[in-house]
């Protein structure tokens, strides 16, 4: 999980043959329709609208803002996968708190089909520990990238540091592991999860040595490579455990 910085929604998201309408009229419209509906349709009434959207167009936004990497757990998504990656709410349509939110920008990213973990674990559950807490926040309005550490076996864990009230730590961590006997929301230590982002942190060191000819890198030479992975158009797999490798902070906060 990363911060992720949405660029304005699109300008045209229904199927082509049909009226053209932005992403923000489409919301507009929506929202003014779901006052309408009794509060049991309401839920049915999110969905069908969301379903009637294009999606290859969503998609096509979602790759951009998160350079074609999961937002949960980012593994490399794109539209020439088997399985496409699902166009994720990130609070939930079933909820009556967020049905507002269907079409709302900030409330859309892009998750891999990974079976044991990302959307297909999380469903329709909300990313709380308690019902009655608020949602996690959106990944644009929040830093997750460093609220969350990796350690050297590549699994990832919630610093001691990061700046969350006792229900967000909660419900973050619940995100990653089991925890109190509750099975995780996300599963994002998933064991194939943790094995490949081990290989991720080999093989920046392995491009570390093959560059200098197995000479030590300079803090500011590792810095460098950090930065030139977060220029990418499309970032590499687990682009977060790659950059706290190559600034040697791995297993660091605790």
């Amino acid at each position: 999980m990363r911060r992720i910085s949405k660029s304005s929604p699109p300008k045209d998201v229904w199927h082509d043959g049909q009226v053209v309408q932005s992403m923000k009229e489409a919301e507009k419209s929506f929202r003014r329709s779901l006052k309408e509906r009794k509060a049991k349709d309401r839920s049915r009434h999110a969905r069908a609208t969301f379903t009637d959207l294009d999606k290859e167009k969503l998609r096509a936004a979602l790759y951009l803002e998160q350079k074609s990497i999961c937002v949960y757990c980012q593994v490399r998504i794109s539209e020439e996968q088997v399985s496409l990656p699902r166009v994720e709410h990130w609070r939930p349509l079933h909820d009556e708190r967020s049905q507002e939110d269907a079409l709302n920008w900030k409330n859309l990213y892009l998750s891999c089909c990974h079976k044991g973990s990302c959307d297909q674990r999380k469903g329709g559950q909300r990313l709380v520990w308690n019902d009655e807490d608020d949602d996690l926040p959106w990944p644009c309005e929040a830093r997750y990238h460093d609220w969350l550490g990796y350690s050297r076996d590549g699994t990832v864990y919630v610093r001691k540091g990061a700046p969350l009230t006792d229900a967000q730590r909660k419900a973050l961590e619940w995100a990653l592991n089991d925890t109190d006997g509750r099975k995780s929301i996300l599963n994002l230590n998933h064991r194939s999860l943790v094995a490949s982002r081990r290989e991720a942190i080999r093989t920046e060191n392995e491009i570390l040595r093959r560059r200098f000819k197995n000479r030590t890198a300079s803090p500011e030479q590792r810095l460098e490579s950090a930065r030139e992975l977060l220029s990418r158009d499309k970032y590499p797999e687990f682009v977060s455990v790659r950059i706290a490798c190559l600034t040697r902070q791995l297993g660091k906060d605790r």
